[in-house]
């Protein structure tokens, strides 16, 4: 169920980044409002025809390929781990030699997991256009018909909930794929700087990783250090340090200013509506996390001013 509705929740976001560009041009540049849809989905058709016959062939011959290079070289990995772990006197190498047989149960897996993600991109990049353009063509007659429905039914009250609730969702999508495109970009140059293999796979992993807040960059991280331990421990303690430091810019600086404080959300509380929406539904459970604890908080906050209101009243 969740891989059928991947492309929808997909086609979701890229509309919701879409928008302001559509309002751009409709509102300030006088643009009719169908024209303004075909000139922003035009542009969009075209990037994404790029990225499906350009980048991704390219992402998925570096992916199989860092897969066998893992395979290959796991005797190497196991070596430096084992002598690293020596050296510091952390008596865990009896750990990291039977983690060899891990290694060997989970390949299988790993290749069976291979061909069912390439089968899913494949449905991926048919699905998500279509429905990319049907919301798009459909969205202000779904919120017009959604009014209009509220308004009948004498429920017109909730209309600030859900401008409150679609204001913050849409600036929580946008910023966080904004700053998924950063973060990737800057990873790309230093990987590019450093000479790095499968340089488009690596900045684009740890660029997808910052979807999740707290947790993902650092599992996006994981594949690059595993590569690096192969080549030289200067080379992991770089790659650390620096995407590091690029990590906590991101987060103290440029995401304060991409975001207002209109939805305020404690970072512990944040690490445990992800924490939570992971072990419910996995990666995709702490991704939209967020969104559903933003929902939740929304419509608390409304009850609450509401009962206020009607205690006052009375």
């Amino acid at each position: 169920v969740l891989g059928a509705l991947f492309p929808f929740v997909l086609s979701f976001v890229i509309v919701y980044c879409l928008m302001p560009f559509i309002d751009l041009l409709n509102y300030k540049f006088k643009m009719r409002r169908k024209l303004a849809i075909l000139i922003v989905l035009t542009i969009f058709v075209l990037i994404f025809g790029y990225i499906t016959f350009t980048l991704v062939p390219l992402i998925i011959k570096q992916l199989s390929g860092l897969i066998n290079y893992f395979i290959e070289n796991q005797k190497a990995i196991q070596t430096r781990l084992s002598d690293f772990l020596s050296t510091n006197n952390i008596d865990l190498k009896d750990t990291a030699i039977k983690s060899k047989e891990v290694i060997f149960n989970n390949i299988l897996g790993v290749l069976n997991f291979s061909v069912s993600f390439l089968t899913g991109i494949f449905s991926l990049l048919f699905m998500t256009p279509v429905f990319t353009v049907m919301l798009i063509f459909s969205f202000d007659s779904i919120e017009k018909g959604l009014r209009n429905t509220l308004i009948k039914l004498r429920k017109q009250e909730v209309l600030p909930l859900l401008k409150s609730i679609d204001e913050a969702i849409g600036k929580y999508v946008k910023v966080t794929v904004l700053d998924c495109l950063i973060i990737g970009i800057e990873s790309y140059i230093l990987f590019s700087y450093l000479k790095l293999p499968y340089v488009q796979l690596f900045a684009l992993i740890i660029g997808i990783g910052n979807l999740i807040p707290f947790i993902g960059p650092f599992i996006g991280l994981v594949p690059v250090l595993i590569y690096a331990i192969t080549q030289s421990w200067s080379l992991f303690l770089i790659i650390l340090v620096v995407i590091t430091i690029l990590q906590a810019i991101e987060a103290n600086v440029v995401k304060p200013l991409l975001t207002s404080k209109s939805v305020d959300i404690h970072p512990i509380t944040t690490l445990l509506t992800v924490l939570v929406g992971g072990a419910l539904l996995g990666i995709p459970g702490a991704f939209l996390a967020i969104p559903v604890y933003m929902t939740i908080k929304l419509t608390i906050q409304f009850l609450y001013n509401k009962h206020e209101e009607n205690i006052e009243k009375s």
